[in-house]
């Protein structure tokens, strides 16, 4: 185990975006009191979001968006419980059976991932811990998702009204702000503390700081002199 901490002081995101600003390879697992949760990532980006309790599974995807049969589905799976190598990727042993194209496979998982991620947006209890497995997970089909990418389509989804199908138990909404050092505003808090879960603090900082950047910090590109002390330039 190299990382380890609590998701109420440390995020999701946060951690996903410190393990991607070091290229980092291998598994953040997130626990909470009912669920457990799998990001795998490879030179930082982002091969697949595995939360197994979610509704948002890589079968039913296929099925639909017509892809693949319900019976289909069903004689693959049934198979692959009867082999001896029974922990098979699903993606893989749809591939094999030749029933769905690799293509159709690749944007399932792509859009899954988005999924899922949307569904950890709202784990603010429990732990995650980061650790380097002995031998590498290698996925045949991979977004290979840039985590900046994913963060910011996330935020999207939660500002467009999207939210995880699955509710968290959480705790009051005076309770959460009392821990809490963002200071935020009232317009703030009427837009993204619902229901006791706060999706500010698990956005990521560059959608916040573009969100409710002052008018004074407005800087137009072709102005030289601001430009020039912008700390990532």
């Amino acid at each position: 185990m190299i990382l380890w901490g609590k998701i109420s002081q440390f995020s999701v995101f946060m951690v996903l975006q410190l393990l991607a600003s070091y290229h980092k390879s291998g598994l953040l697992e997130i626990e909470d009191n009912e669920e457990r949760a799998v990001i795998y990532l490879k030179d930082g980006c982002v091969e697949a979001v595995s939360v197994p309790r979610s509704d948002h599974l890589l079968g039913a995807k296929l099925v639909a968006a017509g892809d693949l049969s319900q019976t289909d589905l069903r004689k693959i799976i049934l198979s692959a419980a009867l082999k001896e190598n029974k922990r098979e990727f699903l993606g893989l042993t749809i591939m094999k059976s030749g029933l769905v194209a690799a293509k159709a496979i690749a944007s399932s998982l792509e859009e899954q991932a988005y999924e899922n991620t949307l569904e950890l947006s709202n784990w603010v209890e429990g732990t995650f811990k980061f650790v380097v497995p002995r031998q590498s997970v290698d996925f045949p089909f991979s977004p290979h998702i840039n985590v900046q990418h994913l963060l910011l389509e996330t935020s999207r989804r939660l500002d467009e009204g999207q939210r995880p199908t699955k509710a968290k138990p959480t705790p009051p909404e005076e309770e959460l702000c009392a821990g809490c050092t963002a200071n935020c505003s009232q317009e703030q808090k009427d837009k993204y503390l619902k229901d006791g879960i706060c999706l500010w603090r698990t956005m990521p900082v560059i959608v916040r700081e573009a969100i409710f950047a002052p008018e004074e910090h407005e800087f137009k590109y072709d102005d030289e002199e601001r430009v020039r002390d912008l700390p990532f330039l």
